[in-house]
């Protein structure tokens, strides 16, 4: 992965005992990973992500059978505090060691189809500095023994009991639960390291299973932030359903432990469990729908209750660099939001093409033919491949009489376009009264 530097870039939070022990497995430091985590075994509020960590660094520094001990004791303590992304990522290093464990039963079990579920997600604990690390002193054979007791001390974890409902891990039976998760590879990533770059291709989703990440895009020459994402988020997940470029960059604030999720991976774990598989188009539907719903400027105004019921209207349509979406002098079929990739906005001039514009996630096109009423006075063309939400004529029709307030922004933007348009062609605008609904 790549460097990403931002001078405006700043954590919500200052780097954690935890964080400090990821980067030093990140920067191949184990011994100063442990000298980190171990003082947070003894912390009840941070005693299972620091086993978790503790078994990273004793498998960089092949300690095999002490490793297999700590990831056997995080995986139970990660189950009892639902951590779900976190447990997975520790039964799944286990795995790797011990093909004949069950860890990850044991985690499907807890937090899987038919598990109790109630209560809210409760984030886990920032581990301050305030830990202070062992001493740089203390390494080889003796930095072992006082990771051993440390392991050795840890408490006996509880049964348990409700959780809250995680998107997807809830929905899946426990063989689905398994085979979803091992189609994920455990990734630790530096901080300021890139998980996904804006404009470049992408293969994988990203689960945060420890740490913070910011998500931000670039508007004209300066960095927008968009989110600070914590553990349980899920990001790059675009890339699963489209070829479409990156719509944003995605910043680890501090080192972070992350479960990626490669496309061909999951296709193959889909064919073998068609459950999985119906499971996952749902969830990444439903995630693309929502998403574009919540971003668009011209949605912005809709109440947050009736965004569900909104989304339900929308069909998803997916277009090949190339593909023509609307062709100039057709019917508009309706009105398109972009959900993902760029497409240009082009109008002929004699033998020419000229391109008016190009837009991206976010934007609508197709607004001039519905609510003007005539045939589409440019054309859009995908220059990527790309996802679109279409919400066709008839339904169109149904929404704009519901809500004349959104009406209202469309005929705005509208007839703004087809000023934009004919400016660029220099040609006379006739009288908007006349086709007006």
């Amino acid at each position: 992965m790549s460097r990403f530097a931002s001078k405006q870039f700043k954590p919500l939070a200052p780097a954690s005992a935890l964080d400090l022990a990821l980067e030093g497995l990140a920067k191949g430091q184990p011994e100063a990973s442990l000298r980190r985590a171990v003082p947070a075994l003894g912390d009840s509020d941070t005693a299972a992500p620091a086993a978790d960590v503790c078994g990273r660094a004793l498998v960089a520094l092949g300690e095999t059978a002490l490793a297999k001990r700590a990831l056997e004791r995080a995986v139970d303590l990660l189950i009892e505090k639902t951590l779900v992304p976190h447990a997975v990522a520790a039964a799944s290093t286990l795995k790797e060691l011990d093909p004949e464990s069950d860890a990850m039963k044991r985690v499907a079990r807890a937090f899987g189809a038919g598990s109790p579920v109630g209560g809210a997600v409760k984030p886990p604990s920032l581990a301050h500095s305030k830990l202070e690390p062992l001493a740089a002193t203390l390494t080889g054979a003796a930095l072992i023994d006082a990771t051993r007791a440390a392991i050795d001390a840890l408490p006996t974890p509880k049964a348990p009991g409700a959780h809250p409902r995680y998107p997807l891990w809830s929905a899946l039976p426990e063989d689905a639960f398994v085979r979803f998760s091992e189609a994920l590879k455990v990734r630790v990533v530096p901080e300021l390291d890139a998980l996904v770059r804006e404009g470049e291709p992408g293969e994988s989703a990203f689960i945060l299973a420890r740490g913070e990440v910011r998500v931000s895009r670039v508007v004209g020459e300066e960095s927008e932030e968009l989110a600070a994402l914590g553990p349980g988020s899920i990001v790059g997940e675009m890339a699963l359903v489209t070829d479409a470029p990156r719509a944003a960059s995605v910043l680890a604030a501090h080192a972070v432990l992350v479960l990626e999720a490669p496309r061909a991976a999951l296709d193959q774990a889909a064919a073998e469990v068609p459950a999985l598989g119906a499971q996952i188009v749902t969830f990444f539907h439903k995630r693309l729908v929502d998403n574009t719903v919540r971003t668009s400027p011209l949605l912005s105004g809709l109440p947050a209750n009736e965004r569900d019921g909104f989304a339900q209207l929308f069909e998803t349509r997916a277009f090949d660099a190339g593909a023509v979406v609307i062709a100039e002098g057709d019917e508009t079929p309706g009105l398109f939001l972009i959900a993902a990739g760029q497409f240009a906005i082009t109008r002929s001039d004699g033998a020419e093409s000229l391109r008016i514009a190009t837009l991206g996630p976010g934007m609508c096109v197709g607004e001039i033919g519905m609510v003007l009423r005539r045939p589409a006075t440019a054309s859009v063309i995908a220059e990527t491949s790309g996802v679109t939400l279409c919400l066709p004529k008839e339904r169109f029709m149904q929404i704009v009489r519901e809500r004349p307030t959104l009406f209202a922004q469309l005929y705005e933007l509208a007839v703004q376009r087809d000023d934009e348009t004919r400016s660029v062609l220099a040609v006379p605008a006739e009288d908007i009264e006349e086709v007006l609904l």
